[in-house]
């Protein structure tokens, strides 16, 4: 079973800890507001209270086995920034963290965090969705009910085209783009991978195992298809 860690509770942090609960992943909840972390007790795996800058109150949790750490404090910039460089000492493989500005951005990409996320342009459920599969790239919620996002081709898909695929009434989902590369050479003669973006395929255009493509539908059966394609993979 998955298993994130949520440094900072407020509203963002609290949606992306509900989210990943939801889908079943296993959550450590941290603030340094007690009664931050009692608000989430009830419905989290494990919640501390603990000041996120101090090494050895994190390593006392066992946060270097967790798949991912969310640092959900953009606001305290200082904070943040040695929040990361704490969790990156101890060994940390995957950290994604709020931001408000772009230098704060650029420092924490810098020091190896793999994405910050700007909130205004993410929502909490749509950070959880992406830490929660390795097939998807994108996800972004068009209403409560609908999202459109970026996967890479399900095993299953491979070879096959739209056509015999038939998603739309196997899975209820529709296949609105498909992104692919292509090697190509530029100008100057050096080996380049060109991507290329065909919105709304055809019927008989055939999917390949390095293509990723772009599909919409109800977050239920979107999720559905995500998890099959996770399931294949495993037993794969």
């Amino acid at each position: 079973m998955a298993q994130f860690a949520i440094i900072g509770l407020g509203r963002f942090g609290v949606t992306i800890a509900e989210t990943l609960v939801k889908k079943g992943a296993e959550v450590i909840a941290i603030d340094n507001d007690e009664k931050k972390v009692e608000e989430v007790r009830a419905f989290v795996t494990n919640s501390v209270c603990l000041d996120s800058t101090d090494e050895q109150a994190l390593r006392a949790i066992d946060i270097g086995n967790v798949d991912a750490v969310v640092i959900a404090i953009g606001e305290n910039i200082e904070v943040s920034v040695l929040t990361a460089a704490i969790l990156r000492k101890i060994g940390v493989g995957k950290i994604l963290a709020k931001v408000d500005s772009e230098l704060h951005a650029r420092i924490l990409t810098i020091m190896g965090v793999q994405r910050t996320i700007f909130p205004e342009q993410y929502v909490g459920r749509e950070i959880a969705n992406l830490l929660i599969s390795q097939h998807v790239f994108t996800y972004t919620e068009i209403s409560k009910e609908h999202s459109v996002v970026e996967i890479s081709v399900p095993s299953f898909f491979i070879g096959k085209s739209l056509k015999d695929l038939n998603v739309r009434n196997k899975y209820n989902i529709s296949i609105i783009a498909i992104k692919s590369t292509k090697p190509t050479v530029d100008e100057l003669g050096n080996n380049i991978l060109l991507e290329d973006t065909n919105v709304l395929p055809s019927a008989d255009d055939v999917l390949h195992q390095s293509d990723r493509i772009i599909i919409i539908g109800k977050n239920n059966d979107v999720d559905a298809l995500v998890k099959i394609a996770e399931k294949r993979k495993v037993q794969e």
